[in-house]
């Protein structure tokens, strides 16, 4: 079928659809929901020099699109079973530099694609009174190792079934199985890959699995959390934190703990690509540790955070990568930094035997401008080493972030966002041939602009 009659097709499905439903919402039954994210961004950076370009010169790009979520949740039918649906749709509005998969996909022309519209979520929910509940088809994921994020222009979704317990008051068990993802940059599920190929073609997870618990009580909050990506790597982690009412401000104490563990053949050299192991397909060993503490000062209208992490090996971020089905090619890996001293944006921070401090400062200026909000971040990391081969090389990185955001007070649920990242890396007694893949960049800068607005209807 022509692109251009699929994308028509799309289109005229999302406007049926929002019709009737927008009927149902009016009885207070049904829930209807529009957000629009309109983004921008504008990346410069320089590699670390490799055999084959020597003397890097400065790559950049800029990229733009607007993002469209319609949102439905239907309520409980018997107090037992009900669907939700998601239309997800994103338009590219600008593109120039180099092309990236950041909003939209790479065709096989070499440029970013125009547009795509997608059915991004669409489950049946089954619960019992509020004790269980059951989730089953497309769905987002919020967890501590797996997560949807929303740093783009559509949040990502899974495809499998999630389920949660509440034996009693505080406690919370829940798990979760996914056979396929759906990256931000497109409206296709695939399945899960590793980096690694063989004969040109990269091998399958067949699922993700994982299984937690979260436990609350008052200030107290714990949460431990299990993943096993099929074949190819595990990860645990294991999270508390404790609140201190301190008068009118508040102090929050928290530790974490973090491994990643190889966990089947799929672990080979080029599984993954900061795994600095040559090339190859070769099975490989991984045993990553990393701990944090963190302390958080609520102060009236500021907010001081520092924090500390160490790792021991190096620790995975990364869970699966995708290839996209037009292209052939790798576009996308995928997980989540769990330890606050990561760039909130940017890079891992999170090499092998690394030792990384942050701080942070937040400033809410409602007494000045209502709506309006900054903080800054700033994390070094020291010491960090290859990840799998033994050499003289050692890095260092420097990351620096500002947010600006602003709640227009006088547009009901219409914002935006200003982030600025810059990074720089170092490495000592590194060569061509001695690097740390973690630290693919030696400088690295971006600017981004969020516009955001949701409609209930």
């Amino acid at each position: 079928m022509n692109q251009g009659i699929k994308k028509g097709l799309l289109h005229t499905l999302i406007c049926s659809l929002a019709l009737p439903l927008t009927a149902f919402a009016a009885e207070g039954e049904h829930k209807l929901e529009l957000k629009a994210r309109a983004v921008y961004w504008n990346d410069e950076s320089v590699a670390y020099p490799s055999s084959s370009t020597p003397n890097p010169k400065p790559s950049s790009y800029e990229q733009s699109a607007l993002g469209l979520q319609l949102n439905y949740q239907s309520p409980y039918w018997a107090d037992f079973i009900g669907f939700d649906a998601s239309l997800y749709g994103v338009t590219k509005t600008g593109s120039s530099g180099i092309p990236t998969t950041n909003l939209l996909e790479v065709g096989n022309n070499g440029r970013v694609e125009d547009s795509y519209v997608t059915a991004a979520q669409a489950l049946i929910k089954l619960k019992y009174q509020d004790t269980a509940q059951l989730k089953v088809g497309r769905q987002i994921q919020n967890g501590l190792l797996l997560r949807s994020t929303n740093t783009r222009a559509v949040p990502d979704t899974y495809s499998g079934a999630s389920a949660s317990v509440k034996p009693f008051d505080g406690l919370t068990i829940y798990g979760a199985i996914y056979d396929q993802w759906r990256s931000r940059s497109t409206g296709e599920f695939e399945k899960f890959r590793t980096e690694a190929t063989k004969a040109g073609v990269a091998n399958a997870i067949d699922y993700i699995s994982i299984v937690g618990a979260s436990y609350a009580n008052g200030p107290l909050l714990v949460t431990a959390e299990y993943l096993n990506s099929k074949s190819y790597l595990s990860k645990f982690g294991l999270v508390g934190a404790y609140t201190i009412p301190l008068d009118k401000n508040s102090l929050k104490l928290s530790s974490g703990l973090f491994t990643s563990r190889d966990a089947g053949s799929l672990f080979v050299c080029s599984a993954e690509r900061d795994l600095d192991c040559g090339t190859g397909t070769q099975r490989i060993s991984n045993d990553g540790m990393g701990v944090y503490i963190d302390g958080e000062w609520k102060l009236s209208n500021v907010t001081i955070g520092a924090a500390v992490a160490k790792f021991d090996g190096f620790w995975i971020e990364d869970n699966f990568a995708v290839n996209a089905t037009r292209t052939g090619g790798l576009t996308q890996d995928h997980g989540t930094n769990p330890f606050p001293t990561a760039a909130g944006l940017g890079p891992d921070l999170s090499n092998r035997d690394e030792l990384v401090g942050s701080v942070r400062l937040g400033y809410d200026f409602k007494d000045y401008i209502r709506g309006l909000k900054a903080a800054f971040k700033y994390a070094q990391g020291t010491g960090a080493k290859s990840s799998n081969r033994e050499n003289s090389a050692v890095g260092s990185e420097n990351y620096r972030e500002f947010n600006l955001q602003y709640a227009i007070p006088f547009v009901k649920n219409l914002s935006a966002r200003y982030a600025y990242m810059n990074y720089d890396s170092h490495i000592k007694n590194g060569s061509t041939t001695a690097t740390i893949r973690g630290m693919p960049r030696q400088d690295w800068e971006q600017h981004r602009l969020y516009i955001d607005y949701s409609y209930q209807f």
